[in-house]
Protein backbone atom coordinates (compact mmCIF):
# COMPACT_ATOMS: atom_id res chain seq x y z
CA UNK A 1 0.00 0.00 0.00
CA UNK A 2 2.69 2.37 0.89
CA UNK A 3 4.74 1.13 -2.09
CA UNK A 4 2.13 2.09 -4.34
CA UNK A 5 1.52 5.37 -2.49
CA UNK A 6 4.84 6.21 -3.24
CA UNK A 7 4.92 5.02 -6.36
CA UNK A 8 2.05 7.60 -7.25
CA UNK A 9 3.03 10.72 -4.94
CA UNK A 10 6.44 9.91 -6.92
CA UNK A 11 4.61 9.56 -10.43
CA UNK A 12 2.76 13.08 -9.77
CA UNK A 13 5.85 14.53 -8.88
CA UNK A 14 7.76 13.22 -11.94
CA UNK A 15 4.77 15.07 -13.64
CA UNK A 16 4.54 17.97 -12.52
CA UNK A 17 8.34 18.33 -13.07
CA UNK A 18 8.18 17.65 -16.97
CA UNK A 19 5.22 20.12 -16.74
CA UNK A 20 7.23 22.87 -14.96
CA UNK A 21 10.43 21.85 -17.24
CA UNK A 22 7.95 22.48 -20.32
CA UNK A 23 6.97 25.89 -18.80
CA UNK A 24 10.35 27.06 -18.15
CA UNK A 25 11.32 25.55 -21.76
CA UNK A 26 8.73 27.70 -23.75
CA UNK A 27 9.35 30.60 -21.70
CA UNK A 28 12.76 30.33 -22.84
CA UNK A 29 12.24 29.36 -26.35
CA UNK A 30 9.78 32.54 -26.11
CA UNK A 31 12.59 34.89 -24.70
CA UNK A 32 14.85 33.45 -27.13
CA UNK A 33 12.60 33.92 -30.01
CA UNK A 34 11.65 37.81 -29.01
CA UNK A 35 15.64 38.51 -28.95
CA UNK A 36 16.04 37.31 -31.98
CA UNK A 37 13.33 39.12 -33.54
CA UNK A 38 14.95 42.47 -31.45
CA UNK A 39 18.20 41.51 -33.33
CA UNK A 40 16.61 40.95 -36.55
CA UNK A 41 14.53 44.15 -36.41
CA UNK A 42 17.75 46.49 -35.74
CA UNK A 43 19.49 47.37 -38.57
CA UNK A 44 23.39 49.46 -38.41
CA UNK A 45 22.52 51.96 -39.82
CA UNK A 46 19.89 52.70 -37.41
CA UNK A 47 22.88 54.48 -35.86
CA UNK A 48 24.89 56.16 -38.34
CA UNK A 49 22.51 58.05 -39.76
CA UNK A 50 24.11 61.72 -38.67
CA UNK A 51 26.81 60.01 -40.61
CA UNK A 52 25.08 59.96 -43.59
CA UNK A 53 23.86 62.85 -43.07
CA UNK A 54 27.45 64.55 -43.03
CA UNK A 55 28.73 62.49 -46.64
CA UNK A 56 25.83 63.48 -47.95
CA UNK A 57 26.31 67.59 -47.25
CA UNK A 58 29.78 66.67 -48.17
CA UNK A 59 29.30 65.21 -51.60
CA UNK A 60 27.01 68.41 -52.25
CA UNK A 61 29.75 70.51 -51.20
CA UNK A 62 32.15 69.05 -53.65
CA UNK A 63 29.44 69.07 -56.68
CA UNK A 64 29.45 72.56 -55.88
CA UNK A 65 32.77 72.92 -56.05
CA UNK A 66 33.43 71.72 -59.21
CA UNK A 67 30.54 73.55 -60.46
CA UNK A 68 32.45 76.46 -59.40
CA UNK A 69 35.74 74.93 -61.28
CA UNK A 70 34.59 74.06 -64.59
CA UNK A 71 31.19 75.67 -65.13
CA UNK A 72 29.76 72.49 -66.34
CA UNK A 73 25.77 72.40 -66.63
CA UNK A 74 26.26 68.69 -65.76
CA UNK A 75 27.35 69.40 -62.57
CA UNK A 76 24.39 71.88 -61.65
CA UNK A 77 22.30 68.67 -62.67
CA UNK A 78 24.29 66.42 -60.89
CA UNK A 79 23.85 68.92 -57.60
CA UNK A 80 19.70 68.91 -57.96
CA UNK A 81 19.91 65.48 -58.34
CA UNK A 82 22.12 64.87 -54.77
CA UNK A 83 19.78 67.44 -52.98
CA UNK A 84 15.89 65.27 -54.76
CA UNK A 85 17.76 62.17 -52.66
CA UNK A 86 18.90 64.04 -49.72
CA UNK A 87 15.94 65.68 -49.38
CA UNK A 88 13.70 62.27 -49.84
CA UNK A 89 15.91 60.11 -46.90
CA UNK A 90 15.48 63.06 -45.05
CA UNK A 91 11.44 62.42 -45.25
CA UNK A 92 11.77 58.42 -45.49
CA UNK A 93 13.77 58.63 -41.52
CA UNK A 94 11.15 60.70 -40.07
CA UNK A 95 8.66 57.58 -40.35
CA UNK A 96 11.24 55.36 -39.28
CA UNK A 97 13.05 56.67 -36.29
CA UNK A 98 11.58 56.01 -32.73
CA UNK A 99 12.93 58.68 -29.89
CA UNK A 100 11.22 61.73 -30.04
CA UNK A 101 14.88 63.96 -30.01
CA UNK A 102 15.65 62.18 -33.24
CA UNK A 103 12.14 62.80 -34.92
CA UNK A 104 12.62 66.79 -33.59
CA UNK A 105 15.96 66.95 -35.17
CA UNK A 106 14.69 65.78 -38.52
CA UNK A 107 11.93 67.76 -38.31
CA UNK A 108 14.91 70.94 -37.84
CA UNK A 109 16.82 69.12 -40.47
CA UNK A 110 14.42 69.05 -42.97
CA UNK A 111 13.97 72.92 -42.48
CA UNK A 112 17.43 73.53 -42.01
CA UNK A 113 18.07 71.89 -45.74
CA UNK A 114 15.28 73.83 -47.24
CA UNK A 115 17.06 76.91 -46.57
CA UNK A 116 20.51 75.60 -47.67
CA UNK A 117 18.93 74.95 -50.86
CA UNK A 118 17.37 77.72 -51.70
CA UNK A 119 20.74 79.60 -50.88
CA UNK A 120 22.68 77.51 -53.01
CA UNK A 121 20.45 77.88 -55.66
CA UNK A 122 21.24 81.62 -56.27
CA UNK A 123 24.89 80.38 -56.51
CA UNK A 124 24.23 78.72 -59.78
CA UNK A 125 22.53 82.03 -61.16
CA UNK A 126 24.79 84.27 -63.15
CA UNK A 127 25.93 87.82 -61.96
CA UNK A 128 23.38 90.23 -63.60
CA UNK A 129 25.25 92.14 -66.15
CA UNK A 130 23.75 95.59 -65.18
CA UNK A 131 24.79 95.32 -61.34
CA UNK A 132 27.73 97.92 -61.08
CA UNK A 133 30.88 95.99 -60.17
CA UNK A 134 31.19 94.85 -56.33
CA UNK A 135 34.17 94.48 -54.20
CA UNK A 136 35.86 90.79 -54.93
CA UNK A 137 33.37 88.17 -54.25
CA UNK A 138 33.69 85.94 -51.66
CA UNK A 139 35.62 82.67 -51.90
CA UNK A 140 32.84 80.02 -52.80
CA UNK A 141 34.37 77.62 -50.05
CA UNK A 142 33.57 80.25 -47.22
CA UNK A 143 29.99 80.59 -48.88
CA UNK A 144 29.04 77.43 -48.73
CA UNK A 145 30.61 76.32 -45.59
CA UNK A 146 28.77 79.52 -43.96
CA UNK A 147 25.20 77.89 -45.67
CA UNK A 148 26.03 74.22 -44.18
CA UNK A 149 27.36 75.80 -40.80
CA UNK A 150 23.32 74.99 -39.44
CA UNK A 151 23.16 71.36 -41.15
CA UNK A 152 26.50 70.31 -39.55
CA UNK A 153 25.39 71.97 -36.01
CA UNK A 154 22.24 69.55 -36.32
CA UNK A 155 24.40 66.38 -37.45
CA UNK A 156 26.22 66.80 -34.59
CA UNK A 157 23.03 66.83 -32.38
CA UNK A 158 21.78 64.24 -34.65
CA UNK A 159 24.94 61.91 -33.97
CA UNK A 160 24.52 62.70 -29.93
CA UNK A 161 21.03 61.57 -29.74
CA UNK A 162 22.14 58.25 -31.75
CA UNK A 163 24.70 57.22 -28.86
CA UNK A 164 22.23 57.54 -26.40
CA UNK A 165 19.82 55.46 -28.32
CA UNK A 166 22.70 53.35 -28.37
CA UNK A 167 23.42 52.70 -25.17
CA UNK A 168 19.80 52.54 -24.57
CA UNK A 169 19.08 49.44 -27.00
CA UNK A 170 22.98 48.01 -25.21
CA UNK A 171 21.80 48.21 -22.45
CA UNK A 172 17.93 46.63 -22.48
CA UNK A 173 19.52 43.71 -25.12
CA UNK A 174 22.20 43.03 -21.48
CA UNK A 175 18.98 43.01 -19.26
CA UNK A 176 17.35 40.55 -21.55
CA UNK A 177 20.42 38.43 -21.82
CA UNK A 178 20.80 38.53 -18.26
CA UNK A 179 16.81 37.38 -17.69
CA UNK A 180 17.42 34.44 -20.40
CA UNK A 181 20.27 33.47 -18.22
CA UNK A 182 18.66 33.29 -14.88
CA UNK A 183 15.71 31.37 -16.53
CA UNK A 184 18.37 29.09 -18.24
CA UNK A 185 19.90 28.01 -14.77
CA UNK A 186 16.26 27.83 -13.14
CA UNK A 187 15.52 25.23 -16.65
CA UNK A 188 18.99 23.79 -15.46
CA UNK A 189 18.20 22.91 -12.19
CA UNK A 190 15.01 21.73 -12.81
CA UNK A 191 16.46 19.28 -15.10
CA UNK A 192 18.88 18.40 -12.67
CA UNK A 193 15.94 17.34 -10.53
CA UNK A 194 14.62 15.69 -13.27
CA UNK A 195 17.19 13.75 -14.09
CA UNK A 196 17.48 12.22 -10.49
CA UNK A 197 14.53 11.02 -10.78
CA UNK A 198 14.95 9.02 -13.88
CA UNK A 199 14.28 11.57 -16.55
CA UNK A 200 17.42 11.52 -18.61
CA UNK A 201 15.32 11.20 -22.13
CA UNK A 202 13.59 14.32 -21.61
CA UNK A 203 16.77 16.10 -20.10
CA UNK A 204 18.79 15.55 -23.20
CA UNK A 205 15.73 16.34 -25.45
CA UNK A 206 14.97 19.76 -23.64
CA UNK A 207 18.33 21.14 -22.56
CA UNK A 208 20.91 20.52 -24.60
CA UNK A 209 19.23 21.75 -27.77
CA UNK A 210 18.21 25.04 -25.78
CA UNK A 211 21.46 25.67 -24.03
CA UNK A 212 22.96 25.62 -27.74
CA UNK A 213 20.34 27.92 -28.78
CA UNK A 214 21.34 30.13 -26.01
CA UNK A 215 24.65 29.53 -26.81
CA UNK A 216 24.09 30.84 -30.56
CA UNK A 217 22.19 33.75 -29.26
CA UNK A 218 24.91 35.15 -26.75
CA UNK A 219 27.39 34.37 -29.63
CA UNK A 220 25.34 36.06 -32.31
CA UNK A 221 24.89 39.02 -29.90
CA UNK A 222 28.22 39.36 -28.46
CA UNK A 223 29.33 38.94 -32.57
CA UNK A 224 26.76 41.75 -33.69
CA UNK A 225 27.58 44.04 -30.98
CA UNK A 226 31.33 43.98 -31.90
CA UNK A 227 30.43 44.73 -35.48
CA UNK A 228 27.88 47.12 -34.09
CA UNK A 229 31.22 49.06 -32.40
CA UNK A 230 33.41 48.44 -35.49
CA UNK A 231 30.93 50.01 -37.43
CA UNK A 232 31.00 52.98 -35.21
CA UNK A 233 34.34 53.19 -34.97
CA UNK A 234 34.22 52.81 -38.73
CA UNK A 235 32.37 55.80 -38.98
CA UNK A 236 34.31 57.62 -36.92
CA UNK A 237 37.35 57.11 -38.07
CA UNK A 238 36.49 57.78 -41.82
CA UNK A 239 34.72 61.05 -40.83
CA UNK A 240 38.28 62.00 -39.24
CA UNK A 241 39.97 61.50 -42.02
CA UNK A 242 38.01 63.19 -44.58
CA UNK A 243 37.70 66.28 -43.00
CA UNK A 244 41.60 66.82 -44.00
CA UNK A 245 41.38 64.90 -46.84
CA UNK A 246 38.50 67.37 -48.28
CA UNK A 247 40.73 70.39 -47.13
CA UNK A 248 43.47 69.24 -49.08
CA UNK A 249 41.00 68.23 -52.16
CA UNK A 250 39.42 71.81 -51.63
CA UNK A 251 42.72 73.86 -51.88
CA UNK A 252 43.95 71.20 -54.57
CA UNK A 253 40.72 72.54 -56.98
CA UNK A 254 41.99 76.38 -56.04
CA UNK A 255 45.40 75.38 -56.73
CA UNK A 256 44.60 74.23 -60.05
CA UNK A 257 43.19 77.27 -61.34
CA UNK A 258 46.52 79.02 -61.14
CA UNK A 259 48.88 76.18 -62.61
CA UNK A 260 49.88 76.49 -66.31
CA UNK A 261 48.61 73.65 -68.38
CA UNK A 262 51.53 70.75 -68.82
CA UNK A 263 53.86 72.36 -66.07
CA UNK A 264 55.50 69.66 -63.69
CA UNK A 265 53.27 71.74 -61.03
CA UNK A 266 50.25 70.61 -62.91
CA UNK A 267 51.44 66.83 -63.01
CA UNK A 268 52.38 67.34 -59.19
CA UNK A 269 48.53 68.48 -58.43
CA UNK A 270 46.94 65.76 -60.48
CA UNK A 271 49.12 62.65 -58.55
CA UNK A 272 47.84 64.18 -55.20
CA UNK A 273 44.56 64.27 -56.38
CA UNK A 274 44.89 60.50 -57.61
CA UNK A 275 46.29 60.03 -54.18
CA UNK A 276 43.48 61.34 -52.45
CA UNK A 277 41.00 59.70 -54.43
CA UNK A 278 43.06 56.19 -53.49
CA UNK A 279 42.42 56.96 -49.80
CA UNK A 280 38.79 57.83 -50.57
CA UNK A 281 38.76 54.03 -52.14
CA UNK A 282 40.51 52.63 -49.01
CA UNK A 283 37.69 54.41 -46.64
CA UNK A 284 35.40 53.29 -48.75
CA UNK A 285 36.98 49.34 -48.41
CA UNK A 286 37.27 49.76 -44.43
CA UNK A 287 33.50 51.28 -44.53
CA UNK A 288 31.96 48.15 -47.06
CA UNK A 289 33.87 46.03 -44.43
CA UNK A 290 32.38 47.38 -41.48
CA UNK A 291 28.92 47.77 -42.18
CA UNK A 292 28.14 45.84 -45.71
CA UNK A 293 24.74 45.77 -47.01
CA UNK A 294 22.06 44.02 -46.60
CA UNK A 295 21.55 41.42 -49.36
CA UNK A 296 18.39 41.82 -51.77
CA UNK A 297 17.85 38.20 -51.96
CA UNK A 298 16.43 36.37 -55.18
CA UNK A 299 15.98 33.11 -56.36
CA UNK A 300 19.09 32.38 -59.03
CA UNK A 301 20.03 30.02 -61.40
CA UNK A 302 24.05 29.49 -60.87
CA UNK A 303 24.72 28.54 -64.45
CA UNK A 304 23.66 31.97 -65.63
CA UNK A 305 25.06 34.02 -62.71
CA UNK A 306 29.04 32.26 -63.46
CA UNK A 307 27.55 33.03 -66.93
CA UNK A 308 27.23 36.52 -66.83
CA UNK A 309 30.82 36.32 -64.16
CA UNK A 310 32.40 34.68 -67.34
CA UNK A 311 31.54 37.23 -69.80
CA UNK A 312 32.33 40.25 -68.13
CA UNK A 313 36.30 38.90 -68.11
CA UNK A 314 35.87 37.54 -72.02
CA UNK A 315 37.38 41.18 -72.87
CA UNK A 316 40.15 40.72 -70.21
CA UNK A 317 41.12 37.24 -71.08
CA UNK A 318 40.66 37.30 -74.90
CA UNK A 319 44.18 38.14 -75.42
CA UNK A 320 45.68 36.13 -72.82
CA UNK A 321 47.33 32.87 -71.87
CA UNK A 322 44.69 32.77 -69.28
CA UNK A 323 41.48 30.32 -69.74
CA UNK A 324 38.64 30.85 -68.01
CA UNK A 325 36.41 27.67 -67.79
CA UNK A 326 32.78 27.23 -67.10
CA UNK A 327 31.94 23.63 -65.76
CA UNK A 328 28.05 24.63 -64.26
CA UNK A 329 25.28 21.80 -64.43
CA UNK A 330 21.67 23.24 -65.35
CA UNK A 331 18.90 23.57 -62.99
CA UNK A 332 20.93 24.35 -59.93
CA UNK A 333 19.17 27.49 -57.08
CA UNK A 334 20.72 29.72 -54.75
CA UNK A 335 19.23 32.53 -53.06
CA UNK A 336 21.31 35.45 -53.35
CA UNK A 337 22.03 39.00 -53.91
CA UNK A 338 23.15 38.54 -57.25
CA UNK A 339 25.39 41.91 -57.50
CA UNK A 340 26.83 40.92 -54.16
CA UNK A 341 27.76 37.54 -55.16
CA UNK A 342 28.92 38.75 -58.91
CA UNK A 343 31.65 40.73 -56.87
CA UNK A 344 32.96 38.17 -54.39
CA UNK A 345 33.11 36.29 -57.93
CA UNK A 346 34.80 38.93 -59.58
CA UNK A 347 37.76 39.43 -56.18
CA UNK A 348 38.03 36.00 -55.98
CA UNK A 349 38.82 35.59 -60.32
CA UNK A 350 41.27 38.21 -59.76
CA UNK A 351 43.27 36.87 -56.75
CA UNK A 352 43.50 33.63 -58.86
CA UNK A 353 44.77 35.89 -62.31
CA UNK A 354 47.53 36.99 -60.15
CA UNK A 355 48.55 33.30 -58.42
CA UNK A 356 49.30 32.04 -61.60
CA UNK A 357 53.26 32.27 -62.04
CA UNK A 358 53.91 31.31 -65.34
CA UNK A 359 52.10 33.13 -68.43
CA UNK A 360 48.71 31.01 -68.85
CA UNK A 361 46.88 28.85 -66.60
CA UNK A 362 43.49 27.74 -66.69
CA UNK A 363 40.69 29.35 -63.89
CA UNK A 364 37.53 27.21 -63.61
CA UNK A 365 34.32 28.49 -62.43
CA UNK A 366 32.58 25.19 -61.04
CA UNK A 367 29.42 24.32 -59.53
CA UNK A 368 28.73 21.29 -56.95
CA UNK A 369 25.92 20.61 -54.74
CA UNK A 370 26.11 18.23 -51.49
CA UNK A 371 24.84 18.32 -47.87
CA UNK A 372 27.14 20.99 -45.62
CA UNK A 373 26.07 22.11 -42.29
CA UNK A 374 24.67 25.71 -42.63
CA UNK A 375 23.01 27.57 -39.82
CA UNK A 376 23.63 24.67 -37.40
CA UNK A 377 22.51 22.01 -39.05
CA UNK A 378 22.97 19.80 -42.27
CA UNK A 379 21.32 20.83 -45.40
CA UNK A 380 21.16 21.04 -48.63
CA UNK A 381 23.98 23.53 -49.92
CA UNK A 382 25.19 24.60 -52.94
CA UNK A 383 29.06 25.63 -54.07
CA UNK A 384 30.42 28.40 -56.26
CA UNK A 385 34.07 27.32 -57.01
CA UNK A 386 36.88 29.33 -58.34
CA UNK A 387 39.98 26.94 -58.89
CA UNK A 388 43.27 27.77 -60.25
CA UNK A 389 46.41 26.19 -61.31
CA UNK A 390 48.64 28.80 -59.52
CA UNK A 391 51.22 28.69 -57.29
CA UNK A 392 48.92 27.84 -54.00
CA UNK A 393 49.49 29.38 -50.74
CA UNK A 394 51.28 27.86 -47.62
CA UNK A 395 49.72 26.65 -44.50
CA UNK A 396 51.38 29.21 -42.49
CA UNK A 397 49.32 31.63 -44.30
CA UNK A 398 45.57 29.81 -45.43
CA UNK A 399 44.83 30.16 -41.58
CA UNK A 400 44.54 34.33 -41.84
CA UNK A 401 43.99 34.93 -45.61
CA UNK A 402 40.19 36.19 -44.69
CA UNK A 403 41.53 38.30 -41.74
CA UNK A 404 41.67 42.09 -41.94
CA UNK A 405 44.08 44.16 -43.52
CA UNK A 406 46.15 41.17 -43.97
CA UNK A 407 47.74 40.80 -47.26
CA UNK A 408 51.15 40.02 -49.04
CA UNK A 409 50.80 42.10 -51.94
CA UNK A 410 52.47 45.39 -51.88
CA UNK A 411 49.61 47.73 -53.00
CA UNK A 412 46.89 45.62 -51.51
CA UNK A 413 44.52 46.71 -48.38
CA UNK A 414 44.23 43.35 -47.09
CA UNK A 415 40.37 43.61 -46.90
CA UNK A 416 39.20 42.28 -50.19
CA UNK A 417 38.62 38.78 -48.85
CA UNK A 418 37.27 39.95 -45.81
CA UNK A 419 34.61 41.75 -47.04
CA UNK A 420 33.74 38.92 -49.55
CA UNK A 421 33.51 36.04 -46.69
CA UNK A 422 31.31 39.08 -44.41
CA UNK A 423 29.29 39.13 -48.01
CA UNK A 424 28.60 35.19 -47.92
CA UNK A 425 28.05 35.32 -44.54
CA UNK A 426 25.19 37.45 -44.91
CA UNK A 427 23.36 35.47 -47.62
CA UNK A 428 24.02 32.28 -44.87
CA UNK A 429 26.78 30.81 -46.03
CA UNK A 430 30.51 30.88 -45.50
CA UNK A 431 33.72 31.21 -48.05
CA UNK A 432 35.97 28.45 -47.88
CA UNK A 433 39.48 27.60 -49.28
CA UNK A 434 41.65 24.75 -49.94
CA UNK A 435 45.02 25.25 -51.40
CA UNK A 436 48.23 23.21 -52.13
CA UNK A 437 51.81 24.69 -52.73
CA UNK A 438 52.84 24.49 -56.59
CA UNK A 439 49.03 23.33 -57.31
CA UNK A 440 47.02 26.04 -57.05
CA UNK A 441 43.70 27.08 -54.86
CA UNK A 442 39.91 26.40 -54.68
CA UNK A 443 37.83 29.00 -53.19
CA UNK A 444 34.43 27.53 -52.33
CA UNK A 445 31.40 29.66 -51.93
CA UNK A 446 28.64 27.57 -49.78
CA UNK A 447 25.33 28.82 -50.05
CA UNK A 448 22.09 27.37 -48.93
CA UNK A 449 20.46 25.84 -52.03
CA UNK A 450 16.98 26.79 -53.12
CA UNK A 451 13.94 26.47 -55.70
CA UNK A 452 13.50 28.07 -59.18
CA UNK A 453 11.04 30.93 -57.98
CA UNK A 454 10.54 32.17 -61.64
CA UNK A 455 8.39 35.48 -60.32
CA UNK A 456 11.63 36.85 -58.83
CA UNK A 457 14.83 35.08 -60.67
CA UNK A 458 15.88 38.43 -62.56
CA UNK A 459 19.69 37.21 -62.56
CA UNK A 460 21.44 39.70 -64.18
CA UNK A 461 21.98 39.15 -68.04
CA UNK A 462 24.69 40.11 -70.43
CA UNK A 463 23.35 42.42 -73.12
CA UNK A 464 25.57 40.48 -75.40
CA UNK A 465 24.72 37.11 -75.16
Amino acid sequence: MHRHRRALVFTLATMLLVLIVAWAGRATWRELRQLHRSFAAMHEDAFHLSEHLRASIHELNETMLRFDLRRQPADQETFQDQCEKLAYWIRARQTTITTPRERELFRQIETAFATYRAQTARLFDPEPPEEPPSPAPEPMLDRLEAQVAPLRQLAAQLQLAEGQAHVRFMEESSQALSGLQRLLIFLLVLAVILLLTAALALHRGVIDPLHLKLLESRAAAASHEKLAFLGTLAAAVAHEIRNPLTAINVRLHSLKKHLVPGSSEQEDALVIGDEIQRLEHILQEFLQFARPAEPRLLAVSTDRLLARVQALFAPQFEHSPVRLVLDSPPDIWVRVDPHQIEQVLINLIQNAAESLETPGGDITLRVRTRSERLGGRLQPAVLLEVSDTGKGIPPDLQRRIFDPFFTTKETGTGLGLAIAARIVEKHGGRLACRSEVQRGSTFSIVLPRSHPDHSHDSTPRDSAG
